[in-house]
């Protein structure tokens, strides 16, 4: 019995292991792979206590289906089978009466899956089942190395929400069978893994190490498989704290903080010519199953927009003929356009703001890309989306930046009470920020023109340096920020005033002044683009202490406001420049070999007052290193995720030790946000520095070994910059 609603994907698990002899290489190729693909039917979806009623598994070698080994059988559970399982999978006591009871399939099933790789739809549900199951038949069990098709396949389009079997086999033209038979859904299963291949080499992930790492970017749905249990031993109880919890938070609709437009936009834009009749325009929303077509101008620019709304109005009025009456005619226009890597939120807040049901989603050159509408979004809608997503956008003035900035702890609060993990509540954070500073440039700019300064004497872009360059602000961070324009040196005292006067909004907001002075405000942190280059050059040839400081808050930068191509310009140049300086990078690799981890001699957290300082201790180096071998590489990538990813596919980093530094990175956001809110609450000022002791007992096991990892991981990385 398997619920796809409630059955989330996701990858190997804590709780046992293949002995290592036994493993199956992680170099080995997708298209070589032993594999067996398993499917179990249940009495129940608790995987800790409810028992198999069926067994079904096929052996595969690559993308081909074995006929051996094979398994069909059904399976005495030994206890009633409830009603509302049959049915789904109309197994009954009856017709499992006689059945071998699961302690009789042990050996043969283990011997079915000898050194092969199981794979399987939200396969972690299957071997928790397992796991539990060979527990109360007294039988040892180690967990084989398994690949999910619905982890993988949600990687490969990240703006798949349904991951179900049936909505997988109907993605890759797979038939089913016969749907909840055990043997029959482990035969598709099979199919769909087959049809990935060749999909995951496009991807260029080609081989078991590189897919386990690929599918663990679903990290939302490995959360909810641990909250479910299905990585626990048996007689573990998952998710039970060792220390007192924290407050309850209030909870929202995670769903429009975790996902990007460019996850779920509907692509390809589909566009009708100007003189495109009515008619026409509701025969093409007819066949693709749209409610909106832009209608072609100016490239990149569309003229306008029409909807079935426009259409239906259009019907109602016995003046316009359908077959006669353009496009052009009941078009709205200008068409409301955001960039794909805006989050839902802010899409939802800008349409509630602007009375409009669809958005265009344009790439960095203003190219449509895909659309969203409101009604596609509807259901995943929370109120706290309307009134943070667009209250930034629509700041006149300080105190309303302010008020907007300040509904973002309740934000990450909620988040968090909704099991989000603190990676993706720093996105948002850092998002609010982005946005936060480019709309107090803009409040700058048009303060200082309406005061008698005049306009910019030329083109300028604000940059936003550090973790909301890369996306990874919690909620201590202060200002970071720079600026470049394409002006002489003599239009310095404009920009002067813009920089000054976005710090005091910005401070005014809520956002501190940055305590080294990483401003706009301050001449070293603006300048026109040729001032920049001779300043990274410095950088690059001097690479004192202080050029080094400078330099790893500076190639986080993402532009946010004004003309974001001069920011685009001169963050690829700086990066082109620091590839091509070995010495710089050993510099930057050295400084992060001086940094040491919290961990004492015997595995205890080093504290001072209590509280370990798991940002200077813990994120900064790992976000150091991952930053150097980005720069190595080339990389143009900010997030620590990206440029360790980035590293991998240029071989400076294994999938194994990327994936483990990305779980590491992702863990200690969760441990600092956490902290940050119950200061907040407490009326103490957020930090990097966690409270050991209310940190669970486990949870301090796990920071260590974590803490252990990062410096051994950290150790090899250091000396592979240099080679």
């Amino acid at each position: 019995m398997k619920s796809p609603a409630t059955k989330p994907g996701g990858v190997r698990g804590r709780a046992s292991s293949i002995p290592p002899a036994h493993r199956v290489p992680s170099h080995t190729a997708l298209a070589a792979l032993p594999v067996i693909a398993l499917d179990l039917e249940t009495t129940g979806l608790d995987a800790a206590n409810d028992r198999i009623v069926q067994i079904g598994a096929v052996a595969m070698h690559g993308r081909v289906v074995r006929s051996a080994p094979r398994i069909d059988t059904c399976v005495d559970p030994g206890v009633p089978i409830p009603a509302e399982s049959t049915r789904i999978h109309g197994l009954t006591d009856s017709r499992v009466a006689g059945a071998p009871r699961f302690a009789e399939l042990i050996e043969p099933l283990r011997e079915a899956l000898g050194t092969r790789v199981v794979v399987g739809q939200h396969i972690r549900f299957d071997l928790a089942v397992l796991r539990h199951e060979a527990a109360r038949a007294g039988a040892p069990w180690s967990d084989p190395p398994a690949l999910d098709v619905a982890h993988l396949a949600g990687a490969l389009d990240r703006r798949l929400v349904d991951l179900g079997l049936e909505s997988l086999a109907a993605r890759f033209g797979i038939r089913i069978e016969a749907r909840h038979n055990a043997l029959g859904d482990a035969l598709t299963a099979a199919g769909i893994f087959a049809a990935l291949i060749p999909k995951l080499r496009e991807a260029d992930v080609r081989t078991l190490g590189e897919a386990e790492a690929f599918a663990a970017r679903r990290t939302e749905l490995v959360r909810r498989e641990v909250e479910a249990g299905w990585h626990a031993a048996p007689g573990d109880a998952p998710g039970a704290p060792d220390a007192p919890p924290p407050p309850a938070l209030a909870r929202i609709d995670s769903f429009l903080y975790q996902r990007r437009l460019d996850e779920v936009m509907a692509a390809p834009v589909r566009t009708i010519r100007p003189e495109g009749t009515l008619r026409e325009a509701a025969r093409v929303m007819s066949e693709h199953r749209i409610g909106a077509l832009l209608v072609a101008g100016d490239d990149p620019q569309p003229a306008g927009i029409v909807t079935e709304r426009d259409l239906l109005r259009a019907a109602a009025d016995p003046r316009i003929d359908p077959d006669g009456a353009a496009v052009t005619s009941v078009m709205s226009a200008p068409v409301r356009t955001m960039r794909g890597e805006e989050m839902l939120y802010r899409a939802l807040g800008r349409m509630d703001r602007l009375g409009v049901r669809h958005l265009c989603i344009a790439d960095a050159s203003g190219v449509p890309v895909g659309m969203v509408s409101q009604r596609d979004l509807l259901h995943h809608r929370a109120s706290a989306a309307a009134e943070l997503g667009d209250a930034v956008a629509c700041a006149g003035d300080g105190a309303a930046l302010a008020a907007a900035h300040s509904r973002l702890t309740g934000v990450a609060a909620g988040l968090v009470a909704e099991g989000v993990t603190g990676a993706t509540a720093a996105r948002v954070v850092s998002n609010e920020i982005r946005a936060l500073t480019g709309r107090a440039a803009a409040i700058a700019a048009a303060e200082l023109e309406a005061e008698g300064h005049g306009p910019a004497p030329a083109p300028w872009c604000v940059l936003v340096l550090g973790s909301g360059g890369r996306g990874e602000s919690l909620l201590s961070a202060d200002q970071d920020n720079a600026l470049v324009h394409a002006g002489a040196e003599e239009d310095d005292n404009w920009f002067a005033a813009l920089g000054s006067r976005l710090a005091d909004l910005l401070d005014e907001a809520g956002v501190r002044r940055c305590r080294g002075g990483i401003m706009a405000s301050n001449r070293e942190w603006r300048g026109n683009v040729r001032a920049w280059r001779e300043r990274v050059d410095g950088w690059l040839r001097r690479s004192t202490p202080d050029d080094l400081l400078h330099v790893d808050i500076f190639y986080d930068l993402v532009p946010v406001a004004g003309a974001l191509g001069l920011g685009r310009e001169l963050h690829a140049a700086a990066v082109e420049a620091a590839q091509g300086s070995r010495a710089f990078i050993a510099s930057l690799a050295e400084s992060v070999a001086a940094m040491t981890m919290p961990v004492g001699l015997f595995g205890q957290l080093r504290t001072h007052d209590g509280r370990v300082d798991l940002k200077l201790g813990g994120l900064l180096p790992l976000v150091g290193i991952a930053r150097t071998l980005a720069l190595r590489v080339g990389s143009p990538a900010r997030s620590t995720p990206e440029r360790l990813q980035d590293a991998g596919a240029a071989g400076r980093v294994s999938p194994a030790d990327g994936a483990a530094l990305v779980r590491i990175h992702g863990s200690l956001l969760t441990l600092i946000l956490r902290q940050q809110l119950e200061d907040l609450s407490a009326g103490v000022p957020p930090s990097g520095r966690v409270a050991a002791g209310r940190l669970a007992r486990s949870e301090q096991r796990s920071l260590v070994r974590d803490l252990r990892v990062l410096d051994d991981t950290l150790g090899v990385l250091r000396s592979s910059v240099a080679r």
